[in-house]
């Protein structure tokens, strides 16, 4: 990608989504977006692939305009005394999605480092429901965002939401996209970012307290997106031989402790009933449902062998997978 193409991408993306950079209207005049460019080059000051966004004469902006409309086929109109608009027909071109989605994927890349603060990433697809670049600048600018969500069960047994949020971190995990917002009536809360979303709008408001989030921090003794009543505490685990070496270089939880390695740890023949072939660890979690998902995962290699109230929670819920079977 080059700088020019850069800087010409930001000028369609301002242009089709106004609100969502800070303007009040659908019109966007030449000094508010030479000075929105502005903005976006000094929060990447050390980054050579934004070095052109300061070139913004007025030659230069009517140039970058009618190679975008060459480009993308799509009109981009100016009305005296009010700024540049695009007819709201050209939004749901396919063209321009596309270059959205390929450039979102590659400044998502490309910004792995600088925007850590605002976004965990996985190698999974861009939710199609959300504007996810948008939706950065909006943490990044601190910008209220309105909101309407649907849940389903999962959620609160369906949750719903409508109201004003101060977007504070995307999460990318299980292949899908959560947002983490605060709302000042429920604190934070965790929405997934699919068809749950009814309507999302970004605003160019801020809140009259800005909260400040630290991922790490908040999701420290759990797993996945869930944060619940449960205490976080030290759960024992018994790991076959084989699975061992998995979890040794990927860690159920970032509060993991390797307690007893397996007296055989390599053995070709998969005894599970063979003492010798099991190791042992503990990890530090809320024994929630989504650390529930994680056991199941590894099926029959990874056994909880204490602490006894969490060992039969999950002796139930197999229990109650089992009678399925019979």
């Amino acid at each position: 990608m080059s700088p020019e193409f850069l800087r010409r991408y930001y000028i369609i993306r301002i242009l089709t989504k106004p609100k969502a950079f800070g303007f009040t209207s659908n019109f966007v005049p030449l000094e508010r977006l030479q000075q929105t460019l502005v903005n976006i080059k000094s929060r990447n000051q050390e980054d050579v692939l934004y070095q052109k966004l300061e070139h913004f004469s007025r030659k230069t902006i009517n140039r970058d305009i009618r190679g975008i409309e060459s480009f993308l086929k799509i009109t981009i109109s100016h009305k005296r005394n009010a700024g540049f608009y695009v007819d709201e027909d050209a939004l749901d071109d396919v063209n321009l999605k596309e270059v959205y989605e390929n450039t979102e994927l590659y400044l998502l890349n490309h910004h792995a480092h600088s925007w850590k603060e605002h976004i965990t990433t996985a190698k999974t697809s861009l939710s199609d429901y959300v504007d996810i670049v948008a939706l950065i600048n909006a943490i990044d600018q601190t910008y209220l965002v309105k909101l309407e969500y649907n849940g389903w069960y999962a959620d609160s047994k369906f949750q719903t939401f409508k109201g004003i949020v101060q977007p504070l971190h995307i999460k990318d995990i299980n292949n899908a996209w959560y947002l983490i917002a605060h709302d000042e009536k429920t604190g934070i809360q965790s929405f997934c970012l699919d068809k749950r979303i009814e309507n999302l709008e970004i605003t160019n408001k801020h809140p009259q307290e800005v909260i400040d989030f630290d991922e790490k921090e908040y999701f420290e003794n759990t797993i996945g997106i869930l944060k619940t009543a449960k205490r976080p505490q030290w759960i024992y685990l018994k790991v076959a031989n084989h699975h061992y070496k998995y979890l040794y270089d990927n860690p159920i939880c970032e509060k993991q402790v390797l307690l007893n390695s397996p007296k055989r740890p390599e053995t070709e023949v998969l005894d599970y009933n063979d003492p010798d072939m099991w190791g042992e660890m503990k990890i530090y979690v809320e024994p929630n449902y989504e650390f529930l998902m994680e056991i199941f995962k590894y099926n029959l290699w990874v056994k909880v062998i204490a602490p006894e109230p969490v060992k039969q929670e999950v002796k139930h819920h197999l229990k109650l997978m089992m009678a399925y079977y019979e």
